[in-house]
């Protein structure tokens, strides 16, 4: 849910949960880019788009990235290249943004929900282990997808879809582990999550594939839609590259079922100018949560957690508190927004609810979805408007 408040009730200038504005030196660059890919006529598939794709696949540390049109289409076409489609299933989450399981219902694939972590808000492993063990599904109706087009129940799982939410990475090595026993895919969801990193290497490293999304909000955003597959198998590479293009290996010759999923030269030249400001943006993410945890941490809310040898890069900064509806609202009155990221979980929304049936059974994706808030955090949130926030956010509690 989200909270309305009048204008008149808002005390000062209001702090806004996200600021996307660029410095000027910055903008320049950018500006001055974008006439050269206009003047130079090549807007698709060209140029900047290679490079672009070289200098992430560098900074990720994967031999391989194919730029396509959204994070979405990166998931469905990483599921797509493995082989992955109609009636076969994949374990995920429901505590993620829904377009995490659409893009796997987009390939005709059955989502099988495990619970997350309290602590860290990441794929439960040990739950997503019982949910192997079981093969369980239940399906209100023998139909799915928009077409009603029926499906197998009775295939095996075949990829695991782990999402580094928040920017904060799942416990990779215990997941490849998983993965490896069951002999299933890794494809991690790491669209919100452009630079963590885990025992040193960054996410979108590990798996068979990773997905990243350059929606405008994102940690690397860029000024429209836009997302990158990583991998470094090669054969992977080739056949997203094809898939992306309409399924051609040459002009004209279709040889596989593709999409029209591309990545624009404009985007991709502003994303690599971008590129070379992820790593001191993420490092102020940082800094800024961990001034909220200094500050907080006496009050009676909880802080996501992380993984020993984990570096989070804070896409969002979430606390949980059971008063979470009633803080939302006494920060709007002081002119501080904040945002529920997610209200509802994917498996209690009614667009994802008539094949498949989990009542009563993710009882922490349940639980945590009416407690989680995530407070203003970006790269231009100033150390002033930010020590507001937490003036305001612990006077409300000192009062309730």
């Amino acid at each position: 849910m989200t909270t309305t408040i009048s204008s008149k009730n808002i005390i000062g200038k209001m702090i806004p949960f996200l600021e996307l504005g660029l410095d000027k030196k910055l903008l320049d660059e950018i500006e001055k880019q974008i006439n050269t890919v206009v003047k130079s006529g090549n807007y698709i598939l060209g140029p900047q788009l290679a490079n672009f794709e070289k200098k992430f696949a560098k900074f990720t540390g994967v031999k391989h990235a194919v730029g396509v049109a959204s994070g979405t289409d990166a998931i469905r076409l990483a599921l797509r290249a493995l082989g992955i489609g109609r009636g076969d299933r994949v374990l995920t989450v429901s505590a993620t943004s829904p377009f995490t399981v659409i893009a796997i219902l987009e390939e005709g694939v059955v989502p099988i929900f495990a619970d997350i972590d309290e602590a860290t808000l990441t794929l439960d492993v040990d739950d997503a282990e019982r949910r192997v063990d079981k093969q369980s599904f239940s399906a209100n109706k023998q139909s799915f997808s928009p077409n009603k087009q029926s499906f197998s129940a009775n295939k095996k799982i075949k990829a695991v879809v782990p999402v580094h939410i928040y920017g904060n990475p799942c416990d990779m090595p215990r997941i490849l582990a998983f993965a490896k026993k069951h002999k299933i895919a890794v494809i991690e969801d790491a669209c919100q999550a452009h630079g963590a990193q885990l025992e040193g290497k960054r996410v979108g490293s590990f798996g068979e594939c990773g997905a990243f999304s350059f929606y405008p909000t994102k940690n690397l955003g860029a000024l429209g839609d836009g997302g990158m597959v990583t991998t470094s198998n090669l054969g992977i590479y080739n056949m997203i590259k094809s898939l992306r293009h309409g399924g051609q290996t040459k002009r004209f010759w279709h040889k596989y079922r593709g999409v029209n999923s591309r990545l624009d030269e404009i985007q991709a030249a502003i994303l690599a100018i971008k590129l070379r400001k992820l790593d001191s943006f993420n490092k102020k993410r940082v800094i800024l949560a961990e001034r909220y945890k200094k500050n907080l941490g006496g009050l009676p809310i909880k802080f996501q957690q992380s993984y020993p040898t984990a570096k989070p890069v804070y896409h969002l900064f979430v606390i949980r508190t059971k008063k979470r509806n009633a803080l939302m609202r006494y920060l709007a009155q002081k002119g501080i927004a904040s945002y529920i990221y997610y209200p509802y979980p994917v498996h209690r929304q009614p667009a994802f609810g008539d094949f498949y049936d989990a009542r009563k059974s993710l009882p922490v994706t349940d639980r945590i979805s009416g407690e989680i808030l995530a407070l203003p955090l970006s790269p231009n949130l100033t150390f002033r408007n930010q020590d507001k926030i937490i003036r305001e956010t612990t006077r409300f509690f000192r009062r309730s």
